[in-house]
């Protein structure tokens, strides 16, 4: 009677475990990011953190050119590269540009330049800026996407052999303010280290302006060029 009674109750624990089973929950597997979704996001981060780089370039250091005078820079993009060979033949004579170096050093890592901008043999008016020789420049490309670019060696050649070719009358060896420029625009009686010292600063200048391409190959404008130096503004 005894064995009876233990069959029957192991019978009646039997379904009472079973219920207890299928009571519980299921278990939910979270699916892992498989390699391409991993790699898909990595270069989403990449590109946001370049665009943030492209944006702020040289966060300590900025963009080269710094307008120093109240409003926008009458110098940026002031010689457009399509009027290059109108200007290089001479067929262009205004707006001119006399540069003077106000504050400068040749182990400074920016100067200070006073542009006189004439607009005409006798109307001018100043325009003052900083430049910073090992930052970028700021320029816009055909289709007007805006990146950062830096002069070439090609550009120092040519800021050294840039000549008024075809503009008379000129002042000859000596550089002044203006309206009429030197003979050499750029190279003036100031000793070697200095005059190689000048040359980034120049050369960030000349893209700036768009002055590059028209002064380099047959155009030969001299529309703009480097007056001198303060003598008190040497920072060494």
């Amino acid at each position: 009677m005894m064995i009876v009674r233990a069959a029957l109750a192991a019978l009646l624990i039997v379904p009472t475990f079973a219920g207890a089973q299928e009571s519980t929950p299921p278990t939910t597997t979270v699916a892992k990011p498989s390699f391409w979704q991993k790699v898909g996001g990595a270069v989403k981060d990449t590109g946001h953190r370049i665009t943030q780089e492209i944006s702020n370039p040289g966060s300590t250091k900025g963009d080269a050119f710094r307008p120093l005078s109240p409003g926008a820079s009458e110098l940026i993009g002031m010689f457009p590269q399509e009027t290059a060979g109108t200007d290089g033949a001479g067929k262009i004579l205004w707006p001119r540009v006399a540069l003077t170096a106000e504050v400068w050093g040749e182990h400074q890592e920016c100067w200070t330049f006073r542009a006189r901008i004439w607009t005409d043999e006798a109307t001018n008016h100043v325009e003052r800026f900083e430049i910073c020789k090992s930052s970028p420049v700021k320029v816009t490309n055909d289709i007007g996407q805006v990146g950062y670019a830096e002069p070439n060696r090609m550009m120092f050649a040519t800021i050294n052999g840039a000549m008024a070719v075809y503009t008379r009358p000129t002042t000859g060896a000596q550089g002044t303010e203006g309206p009429n420029p030197p003979d050499n625009l750029f190279v003036r009686r100031v000793p070697e280290s200095l005059q190689q010292a000048q040359v980034p600063f120049l050369g960030r200048l000349l893209m700036v302006t768009g002055f590059e391409s028209h002064i380099s190959g047959a155009n030969h404008s001299a529309r703009m060029w480097l007056a001198g130096y303060e003598p008190s503004g040497n920072r060494g």
